[in-house]
């Protein structure tokens, strides 16, 4: 018996809908295919070897077609999952075969043929697992497979790769001694690697780094933190009735709309070309009006000519100020710092608590939201940090640091999680903002609540809409159900540092600056908690969001097409190695609890994932169900009974002892192996209905 139960690797956190019908007889030929020449492998040495081979089916459990032709029944069953060849002397409903000797006097049983026979039988079908593997790999080399570029887009404030000093537009060339080719290489090395990895790359201006990353074991799997970089073009996909815009942002308020395929090719006359670029720039130039070059492709009959002559035009757009909520919040432990930077060499360590920058005290003078606005407009200067820092014999030690900031824009990389640190990235440090109230600002509409006080506890932050009459959707959605960030959930009735960060409550306050804001707070004084809305919209006078919210910018791709046969066979039989030996680190890396079996997926999840790859072409499909080959090779060679490796692993046996196992062990290891199987198959469907498409059980 064969089954496909796991999908690994590539595909592990891939989630599709149904999509079209086109995409579904794909799908469903291709798992066919892929069954089909596995089982045809067994079928095709069974003949050579003069086998009586009484059925063929593709899929297992009920068989609702069959066609008998000579003496073999040739059959489609129910469950499309699998599939099998029944022999002669080997049925694994019925293991006594195996060791039956009325049946193994009859020459043509699979019982009475030579062990080699036997194992070339039973290996037959990986090997041509392998074999369309490889052949799936080629093809789809030679058509030309759609690749992302392996360049850093963003990376996570405080996680991994932000600490080891890993920035946008940094190319990693190769990871734990994994060549990497495109971005997928690095999810995959990542995933499959054990401690601390070595980085090898080149930096945007075209000199070389080495570093080493000690990744972090997230929900399911291994990770640094680092996203692949998109392109300065607005995706074509973008339907003309969608806003490329976000409500409530500046671009609503652009000299004239941002259009999909519209490419930036300058900001305020400096060059860019990816995303991670433009950002940096529009951060940079938060506080002014921003005139974006764009070439423009044009349109026939309402459809996008990308091959065009394009025009050229500027668009301009204002900037837009930050979000008054009237309320401050209190400093609280420096989380993370990059490894070599300026606050590293100035001395500053984890868990210091920055009280002052030069004579303003943070959390009464200065907002610690606004550090990193401090910190870069000191690019150049001197800035004196007052830290408290707690030392075994003396407590809280006062210590003075003296940094001087670069010129990396406040917010250009912006707290993505509600566990990540406020990043200021001028000096390299992030730190954390607790959900205690430090400062009511006076005369803002917080300060007129009379319940508010210092100290104060905020538990959860509910985003809604103003008017649910009328609804206008923003980048939140217009669902008339408010946003809720639940700040006690991760630290139970502590703020603990690293878990619950008021930065990424702000974050999401500016993104949505037309809702209003529920505050959730536990009474200082032993009171009862209660809850207030904030409906004032009014802006912070001298404070600017960093982006001005054009969305729906294009990955950045290339592909990768092989110029000859030779070549697509070569790189056929190198992606053909490397999805074997990943699969079997992927094994070992669940035995080692460095990924989740939470990550695993069964039958649905396939074909969900084969949904979305046939939706992205032909070499993508090609590439999957030679994954899949790939895939059940391996899987069905582990020596498991049952399964084609725990045969081999039998007729290892009978070589060696020169007999063949007794019918106890046999069926003792097939009711193992059966019972294995199935309760394999139940958990990964559970996994793929109850966690990963209901959420239940996570």
């Amino acid at each position: 018996m064969d089954l496909i139960s796991i999908d690994f690797l590539t595909f592990l956190t891939a989630t599709a809908a149904l999509g079209k019908i086109t995409n579904a007889l794909s799908v469903i030929l291709g798992l066919g295919m892929v069954i089909f020449f596995h089982e045809l492998g067994h079928f095709a040495v069974a003949k050579w070897c003069d086998v009586h081979v009484e059925r063929f089916s593709i899929g297992i459990g009920p068989i609702i077609w069959s066609r008998q032709k000579g003496e073999t029944e040739y059959a489609l069953s129910a469950l499309p999952f699998g599939g099998y060849v029944k022999m002669l002397g080997q049925d694994d409903m019925d293991p006594n075969q195996m060791t039956s000797d009325e049946i193994a006097e009859n020459p043509r049983s699979y019982s009475a043929k030579k062990v080699w026979q036997r194992m070339a039988i039973i290996s037959a079908g990986v090997i041509m697992n392998v074999i369309t593997g490889f052949m799936f790999f080629a093809i789809a080399y030679r058509w030309g497979v759609v690749e992302h570029v392996p360049m850093i887009g963003h990376v996570h404030p405080g996680l991994p790769a932000w600490t080891a000093g890993l920035r946008a537009g940094d190319t990693i060339t190769r990871l734990d001694g994994w060549d990497i080719h495109n971005f997928t290489d690095i999810n995959q090395a990542v995933v499959l690697s054990s401690g601390t990895i070595p980085v090898e790359g080149t930096h945007a201006d075209g000199s070389s780094f080495s570093v080493t990353v000690d990744p972090r074991l997230g929900k399911t799997v291994r990770i640094i933190g680092v996203g692949p970089t998109s392109s300065s073009t607005l995706s074509t996909m973008i339907p003309e009735t969608e806003s490329i815009t976000v409500p409530g942002m500046p671009a609503e308020h652009a000299s004239q709309p941002f259009l999909p395929g519209d490419k930036v090719t300058q900001v305020n006359g400096i060059p860019v070309r990816y995303l991670h670029e433009l950002s940096w720039h529009t951060a940079r130039l938060a506080s002014e009006e921003i005139a974006y070059t764009v070439e423009r492709p044009p349109r026939k009959d309402g459809v996008i000519d990308t091959e065009g002559v394009r025009e050229t035009l500027t668009i301009t757009v204002p900037p837009g100020k930050m979000k008054a909520v009237g309320l401050w919040m209190s400093p609280g432990p420096v989380t993370a710092i990059i490894h070599g930077s300026i606050a590293e060499k100035a001395g500053l360590m984890i868990g210091d608590q920055i009280r002052m920058v030069d004579e303003l005290v943070v959390g009464r003078d200065i907002d610690p939201m606004r550090l990193p606005n401090y910190f870069a407009e000191k690019a150049g200067q001197t800035v004196e940090i007052t830290v408290a820092r707690q030392t075994e014999n003396k407590g809280d030690v006062e210590t003075k640091i003296t940094v001087t900031p670069d010129d990396t824009p406040a917010w250009a990389e912006r707290p993505l999680s509600i566990t990540a640190p406020l990043p200021i990235s001028s000096i390299g440090a992030g730190i954390h903002v607790l959900p205690r109230i430090a400062h009511i600002v006076p005369d803002s509409e917080a300060s007129r609540n009379e319940q508010l006080k210092e100290q104060q506890k905020i538990t959860k932050v509910e985003l809604s809409h103003p008017d649910l009459k009328n609804i206008t959707k923003d980048a939140m959605g217009d669902s008339a159900t408010p946003e809720i960030i639940d700040l006690m959930e991760l630290a139970g009735d502590e703020e603990t540092p690293g878990e619950v960060n008021w930065a990424f409550v702000f974050e999401q306050i500016q993104a949505v600056p037309g809702r209003d804001i529920r505050l959730h707070i536990a009474s200082s004084d032993g009171g009862e908690d209660f809850a207030i809305v904030l409906k004032d919209k009014t802006s912070e006078d001298d404070w600017f969001v960093p982006m001005r919210g054009i969305a729906g910018w294009e990955r950045e791709t290339m592909i990768r097409r092989a110029e000859s046969w030779g070549e697509a066979v070569s790189l056929g039989v190198r992606h053909t190695r490397s999805s074997a030996i990943n699969i079997y680190m992927t094994l070992r890396s669940l035995v080692q609890r460095n990924l989740s079996v939470r990550a695993l997926s069964g039958p649905l999840g396939i074909v969900s994932i084969g949904y979305m790859v046939a939706d992205d072409g032909v070499p993508k499909l090609l590439m999957f169900l030679g994954f899949l080959s790939i895939n059940l090779a391996v899987l069905n060679f582990l020596p498991i009974p049952v399964l084609d490796g725990g045969h081999m692993v039998f007729l290892i046996w009978e070589a060696v002892a020169r007999r063949k196992p007794s019918p106890r062990v046999i069926n003792f290891a097939h009711g193992i192996g059966l019972i294995f199987i199935i309760s394999l198959f139940v958990f990964v469907l559970y996994l793929d209905i109850f966690v990963n498409r209901l959420g239940f059980g996570g």
